[in-house]
């Protein structure tokens, strides 16, 4: 729920570098001492999202009979990660989902928190294969449910290729990847997922002197659900999704300097088609985000 779909714990420390230099000219004065602080290589994460509808795996969570319009789904991630070189990427996140509709949907909700997620997940770059490895844990938590429906959780492990060798270029062109999740809770089931994407800066298409175009980039995108007894009790291909995002770097529009960080505003659509109709039905939403990195 790539959620991305308790509290998150926030990395917060320093390493302090203190060095003794001496120049052969000047050898007959005193060594000069300096000292400088360098911030471990922590990067921390905050994004908001308005949604249609919020559609995990096919399935629409946010719908229920008779609405009349569409209720707000109000999402919120933050994270944090810590690159430790040759050990790998350690990363931590919560997901909120926040739906105006709760209360329409299951009149014994007690608010509009609808989900909580938490992930910790672990990931490391195989160069010699062109592959990144993550591993990673994510637990669902469902404020209006009751009993043990209020928590479950499963773990993953997801592969990311660079295909920029098959091609010959200097980034990846279809960025592949396949993951496989297993529920070991209340589903009892697995989720596989293969996809491609790739990212058109537009500025790098004709529109590097143009404003706004310059700042904006086009990822279209495809993903295969494969269903593996969360569904049903076989292995079913279950949906198709095609998404388009729409992304702007605001940092760079405003002309604010990296050290600040990151921030972007991304629209996007996403069409799933059930394949597995019997348990799925044809899902269209979209919605925007907005995110900062640092």
């Amino acid at each position: 729920m790539k959620r991305s779909h308790g509290s998150a714990a926030g990395l917060i420390v320093g390493l302090l570098l203190v060095g003794f230099a001496m120049s052969p000219v000047q050898a007959q004065e005193p060594a000069t001492e300096s000292a400088s602080w360098e911030p471990l290589p922590i990067t921390f994460s905050i994004d908001y999202t308005l949604v249609s509808d919020y559609v995990w795996r096919g399935q629409n969570l946010s719908e229920y009979a008779g609405e009349g319009r569409e209720k707000p789904n109000h999402q919120m991630t933050v994270g944090a990660s810590y690159d430790t070189g040759n050990f790998g990427t350690f990363s931590g996140s919560i997901w909120f989902e926040w739906f105006g509709g709760q209360k329409s949907m299951d009149p014994s909700s007690d608010g509009h928190l609808q989900e909580v997620d938490y992930t910790l997940s672990w990931s490391y770059d195989v160069e010699a294969i062109a592959t990144t490895v993550e591993l990673g844990w994510i637990g669902y938590q469902f404020p209006q449910a009751s009993g043990d429906g209020r928590f479950t959780h499963e773990w993953y492990i997801s592969l990311g290729f660079d295909d920029s060798g098959l091609f010959g270029t200097k980034e990846s062109v279809l960025n592949p990847y396949v993951a496989y999740y297993m529920d070991v809770d209340d589903l009892h089931g697995s989720w596989i997922e293969w996809g491609i994407s790739h990212d058109f800066a537009l500025a790098d298409c004709g529109f590097k002197d143009t404003p706004i175009l310059k700042d904006m980039t086009l990822t279209p995108s495809f993903v295969m659900g494969i269903d593996h007894g969360q569904l049903s009790e076989s292995t079913k291909l279950a949906n198709l999704q095609y998404g388009l995002d729409i992304s702007y770097d605001m940092s760079s529009a405003l002309g604010i300097p990296d050290k600040y960080g990151n921030l972007t505003l991304t629209g996007f659509l996403r069409f799933s088609d059930a394949v597995y109709d019997e348990a799925l039905n044809d899902e269209f939403w979209g919605g925007v985000t907005i995110g900062y990195t640092r």
